[in-house]
């Protein structure tokens, strides 16, 4: 747990913040010099408190517990969960509650860089869905025009960067994107704000527009649009000077009432071409389809099965998948 303690986890909470994580941390590991015995049982346990509705209990459970077992991945991921979760509440709940989001973040990330370390499958991607909340805080505070080269994105799994890349190709320049999953969320993240990525775009956040006033502000501020507007009206006024395009998963009811248009793995509606070249990529696919290498794979299958339902072209691009993909997609 010490290991936890780097300076370098911490680039961008505040002293206050970071002060208080270290104070938590040192403060329960100090008292217990052994390593106790992992126990399968206390994260099924912690899980249930919050199912049920007691997140802090649960959260106070594995903080105990951590303190002397501290080669439980399991207990350590779910850790990092709650606390993202508090981060989400904190966003929802009118940013009125402390700690605040940011706190709740770095803890979410010392405890998700502990799960990586030891080796729990869904760790890495769960470190990037912290990170894109993160983002999110900045863009609250100081604008989306903030972000561009201010931040480094932790490493994604590179089937569901494959998927990003995927998503984002064919959308329209200057477009807004919209996910439907958290999967797709953070793949069309990565395609839009990483490295090489499609920084033209806009990937909007349709479940916090309507509960986040901060982030509803900033975002129809890079829309150009009235922040009096719910997300519906405000997607149909930007969709009159660019183009929203909407992934696989994303609730089609959340645009204007018009047919739209399919274009590969999107949907799209309003203004624009596709961008020349926009082809799509599956080699990761295909490679962890073989070798077995990625947990991701089935449910990036999942995300490519939906869109092949909406244009079965996309099928001859999947061929080498295809007899896997869910749901019957691409079969006779």
């Amino acid at each position: 747990m010490l290991n936890a303690m780097r300076p370098t986890l911490f680039p961008t909470v505040h002293a206050r913040n970071a002060a208080v994580v270290a104070t938590l941390f040192l403060s329960a590991a100090a008292p217990l010099a052994a390593q106790g015995a992992v126990d399968p049982n206390v994260a099924p346990r912690a899980a249930e408190l919050e199912r049920i509705g007691e997140r802090q209990l649960g959260t106070e459970m594995l903080g105990r517990y951590l303190a002397v077992a501290q080669s439980d991945g399991r207990a350590w991921f779910l850790l990092a969960r709650f606390y993202r979760l508090d981060a989400r509440d904190w966003h929802r709940t009118g940013h009125h509650t402390s700690p605040d989001a940011e706190l709740y973040l770095a803890l979410s990330d010392v405890a998700i860089e502990e799960a990586v370390r030891l080796d729990v499958d869904s760790a890495p991607l769960y470190g990037a869905l912290v990170a894109v909340d993160r983002a999110l805080v900045t863009i609250e505070e100081h604008g989306w025009s903030h972000l561009a080269g201010k931040y480094e994105l932790p490493p994604l799994p590179p089937v569901v960067l494959e998927l990003g890349r995927n998503l984002v190709a064919t959308c329209p320049r200057s477009g807004v994107i919209l996910a439907g999953s958290e999967l797709e969320g953070v793949a069309v993240w990565y395609g839009v704000m990483g490295a090489g990525g499609r920084g033209d775009l806009l990937p909007v956040r349709p479940d916090l527009y309507a509960v986040d006033g901060r982030y509803r502000t900033q975002t129809a501020r890079a829309l150009g649009v009235s922040d009096s507007l719910g997300i519906r009206p405000a997607l149909a006024a930007a969709a009159g000077a660019r183009a929203i395009c909407l992934t696989p998963n994303a609730d089609s009811t959340l645009v204007p009432n018009e047919r739209p248009r399919i274009e590969r793995l999107v949907r799209i509606i309003g203004p624009g071409q596709v961008p020349p070249n926009a082809g799509l990529g599956f080699t990761h696919l295909v490679l962890d389809h073989e070798t077995g290498s990625s947990v991701w794979s089935r449910d990036v299958l999942a995300v490519y099965s939906v869109a092949t339902r909406r244009n079965p072209l996309l099928c001859r691009s999947l061929s080498s998948v295809a007899g896997i993909l869910p749901g019957g997609a691409c079969r006779p």
